[in-house]
């Protein structure tokens, strides 16, 4: 699968990855290298749990059926959880938390304008896709902080089983009708661009402009893009 940064800076890498049998261990990146200082860390999971939250919040209020309303308002309180303990540890390093989250918050909602839509399983396939490849990112960041604070990151952003949850919304809605399952493959696919640019804002100013970028990057980014390909064929669904 190939891929690319958008809006491009003259002279910028054009990043690439690599099919997975090519991949090699994360264990061989120095993810310190890679991860923002705390502050901007957490600031940037900050956004992305409030917006899954809300978005989540929002697509309950819609959904096809009761089960699929409560499964969803369930994830959204996962997600508020995991903004209020992340946004905690964010006051630990800013006296204006508001002021921190401000910056994150217009880069995230550029990417989202670009995924807007109106069909509300397409809206449950961002969430599922935006919030999981995030997810997945961020706690290979989390390896780059301190010791002690990487260790309360990755406890709050592990999975507690509200993926479980979006997946079975997804599994209900593509047994209505073996239709959508070629209409969000594709939309899947098309969410994997702005995934990777949301993605970059989280990585450390340097590293993107860096001479060795991409041999940096790339196994980051494939073992990330292994898990969201083994995410989508959970569901039944190609990537």
């Amino acid at each position: 699968m190939a891929w690319f940064w958008r809006k491009k800076k003259k002279d910028s890498p054009a990043f690439r990855v690599s099919p997975r049998k090519e991949a090699q261990p994360t264990s061989r990146v120095d993810v310190s290298a890679l991860t923002p200082p705390a502050a901007d860390f957490l600031a940037s999971a900050c956004v992305i749990q409030l917006t899954a939250a809300s978005e989540l919040a929002a697509v309950s209020s819609e959904a096809w059926s009761a089960e699929d309303a409560d499964a969803l308002m369930v994830a959204s309180g996962m997600a508020m959880d995991r903004y209020r303990a992340l946004r905690a540890l964010l006051a630990d390093y800013e006296k204006d938390v508001s002021q921190a989250l401000a910056t994150p918050r217009h880069k995230l909602s550029g990417h989202l304008e670009r995924l807007h839509t109106t069909r509300w399983y397409e809206r449950v396939g961002t969430i599922y896709v935006i919030s999981g490849l995030t997810r997945d990112f961020w706690l290979l960041l989390a390896g780059g902080l301190p010791k002690d604070l990487a260790a309360r990151v990755t406890e709050i952003l592990r999975d507690g089983g509200d993926e479980e949850l979006l997946a079975g919304v997804l599994e209900r809605m593509l047994q209505v009708d073996v239709r959508y399952v070629s209409r969000l493959s594709l939309w899947a696919r098309r969410l994997v661009g702005d995934a990777m640019l949301i993605c970059k804002d989280g990585l450390a100013e340097a590293i993107v402009s860096a001479d060795d970028a991409v041999a940096r990057l790339e196994p980051i980014f494939t073992d990330v893009l292994a898990a969201h390909t083994s995410r989508l064929e959970r569901v039944g669904l190609t990537a």
